[in-house]
């Protein structure tokens, strides 16, 4: 039965105006995102990462000037680009994203964004587990991963490691084992910010391990990351890390005991665990609506979502695991734990 005041019609008018409102705001959004997408495909993001006049600009794009001119004022109302002294440029904080040395950049956000679209309508028309196909894994590998930059270098530097410094001793026990590895970006920024770190990265999905390998033979550091294609559970090379990292949001409950039990025995005694929690279990109420889509995509492809520093203690110590402490970082708060020393 509706719920609408059938003899009330300006209450109705009202409400009918408040979705409105809603559907005008994603709707804008949806659409800035479509412009800024097809420009970037058209390498207008690359071309405007210094100034460049409207006569140059026009050649570029090849847009009549009227054109030109309303697509430039979407850009600036939008605060994409600005325009001063008759040329056009990114405003900063878009040219640092779209910079080579992001640490997540433009292209890896915008093409997660088209996934992302993409399973959310698959999830709100199919029962059925969420497809994701190698080259949509790699997306939103790159998507959260990030990379090994100068950028991503200071950061470690000058705020991780300080506050995690059993993290440089864990690195010094041993190697480092890096279960879920995505495309690395943490494991190849501490092997190119350390000489001594010396890791082996293991990968689920063919594409996404590949790319890790570019990575890392990018970085020269092929000799002492060792990236490899397999499921975890046939990993066997018991007592040989001084420490490791579990990339929990994206192991499906099925195989999360039987992975913490080979991380466990892959680790030295004394060798420490970390994991990360993703999502806080309670959002911000500014981030409530991604947050319900994010779990929307989380839970039809089969994997936690939300699971709670605490709850990922509980998890690990169930496994066998001692809890050393619950650090807060800049990337959210990190769970340590390890194996008993006997």
């Amino acid at each position: 039965m509706s719920t609408l005041d059938a003899e009330n019609p300006l209450e109705r008018f009202a409400l009918a105006s408040a979705a409105r409102e809603s559907l005008a705001v994603w709707t804008t959004g949806a659409q800035i995102l479509s412009v800024i997408t097809t420009l970037r495909d058209r390498g207008w993001t690359k071309f405007l990462a210094e100034p460049r006049d409207l006569e140059r600009l026009a050649e570029f794009s090849g847009l009549p000037p009227a054109r030109l001119a309303d697509v430039l004022s979407v850009l600036v109302a939008n605060g994409i680009v600005r325009q001063e002294d008759g040329t056009v440029q990114l405003t900063r904080s878009f040219e640092a994203l779209a910079a080579a040395d992001a640490y997540i950049g433009l292209d890896e956000l915008l093409d997660h964004s088209e996934v992302m679209s993409k399973l959310v309508r698959t999830a709100a028309e199919d029962p059925g587990p969420l497809p994701l196909t190698e080259p949509d894994a790699l997306v939103v590998a790159r998507a959260l991963g990030g990379k090994a930059t100068p950028i991503t270098r200071a950061l470690y530097e000058q705020s991780f490691l300080p506050k995690l410094p059993e993290l440089s001793e864990a690195i010094s026990a041993g190697r480092w084992l890096d279960v879920g590895c995505g495309v690395a970006g943490a494991t190849l920024t501490l092997a190119t910010l350390l000489p001594e770190f010396r890791a082996v990265a293991i990968e689920l999905v063919p594409t996404v391990a590949a790319e890790t390998l570019r990575r890392a033979k990018e970085h020269g550091v092929t000799d002492r990351v060792d990236v490899r294609c397999l499921d975890v559970r046939d990993f066997d090379e018991p007592a040989s890390f001084g420490g490791a990292f579990w990339a929990q949001p994206f192991f499906p409950e099925p195989s999360r005991a039987a992975t913490l039990a080979v991380i466990l025995r892959s680790l030295k005694p004394g060798g420490v665990l970390f994991m990360q929690e993703m999502e806080p279990p309670e959002p911000d109420e500014s981030d409530k609506p991604a947050y319900a889509l994010r779990k929307l995509v989380a839970r039809g492809q089969e994997v936690p979502f939300a699971r709670s520093a605490e709850d990922l203690t509980a998890e690990a110590l169930a496994a066998g695991f001692e809890l050393v402490r619950l650090a807060p970082t800049d990337f959210g708060r990190m769970i340590l734990v390890r194996r008993p020393l006997s």
